[in-house]
């Protein structure tokens, strides 16, 4: 029982970063309409969200295991469940800049814990790779529903309305929910290697980067981050700005982009079956 509890918080947990994780580009729009703000300024709001992952996923990296990873989960849950609510009762562009702030720090705290923890509930790679997988389903499932779900809450003919603030304490909701199953439920001991000091863990870390094959999927994660994440976050204000749409609509037609990813993958599951992963990425990155 405490094994499900665990997994289910663990996908909840990350159901509801994906929401907020990819709402930068519907918030750039809506803000943009709200705020008679400019698209450069609105675009810090991308820095906001990933600067953070980078800064804090580097630094607390080698710490985490000490930390706890259920300690980490529940601060994470508890900054953003706050952040959530600020948004719409100081309705303001700087409350927009902290709450992406804190999305994109706690996220670092999560994305590690979530993926330690899988490991401390499975006990096999089958069982492994099975719950893998559930809950990158889960995250994308969150992806596509973020979409309609701010989308719902606009109003086609007041498009400078702040009304679609009032989403945030729908996802306030969903924190606080899940920080509670979370804190009520009983992790697995972690067996941590014998302590050594903070810093040879850190330097252990930058290690990694010398081996060629680390340095080379850290480069191509960086270019296909920017890739989706400049398509992402502006295609909900190309839809409304050149195409003309209104801001739901505009909203609701970027989930086709994020469905078109998820499918994507699941394909890329499927052909692995048949082909060599060497062959697939090198003829995906060709028609790139």
């Amino acid at each position: 029982m405490a094994t499900l509890r665990i997994r289910l918080s663990l996908l909840l947990t990350y159901f509801v970063f994906a929401i907020l994780l990819n709402s930068v580009g519907t918030v750039i729009l809506q803000v943009i309409h709200t705020y008679q703000i400019s698209k450069s300024a609105a675009s810090v709001l991308e820095g906001f969200k990933d600067i953070p992952i980078a800064v804090v996923s580097f630094l607390i990296a080698a710490y985490l295991p000490r930390l706890g990873y259920k300690r980490a989960l529940q601060l994470a849950l508890t900054l953003v469940t706050a952040a959530c609510v600020l948004m719409p009762l100081v309705p303001a562009f700087w409350t927009t800049k902290l709450l992406f702030f804190t999305v994109g720090a706690s996220f670092a705290l999560v994305k590690v814990s979530v993926y330690a923890s899988i490991g401390v509930v499975t006990r096999s790679k089958a069982e492994h790779a099975s719950l893998l997988n559930f809950i990158e389903g889960g995250f994308m499932l969150g992806v596509l529903s973020g979409y309609w779900l701010f989308s719902a809450f606009m109003d086609p003919a007041a498009p400078q309305s702040s009304g679609w603030l009032q989403v945030y304490w729908l996802l306030a909701l969903l924190c606080a929910a899940n920080l509670v199953l979370l804190s009520s439920t009983s992790f697995p001991t972690l067996e941590l290697p014998a302590v050594q000091p903070l810093r040879q863990d850190f330097i252990a870390m930058l290690q990694l980067v010398y081996k060629p094959l680390v340095f080379v999927f850290v480069l191509s994660a960086f270019l296909y981050v920017l890739i989706e994440q400049g398509i992402g976050s502006w295609l909900p204000t190309f839809n409304n700005e050149v195409l003309a749409l209104p801001n739901q609509l505009s909203v609701q037609l970027t989930s086709i982009f994020a469905a078109s990813l998820a499918l994507g993958r699941i394909l890329a599951g499927v052909v692995l079956k048949k082909i060599s992963w060497y062959s697939l990425l090198n003829g995906c990155l060709l028609a790139m």
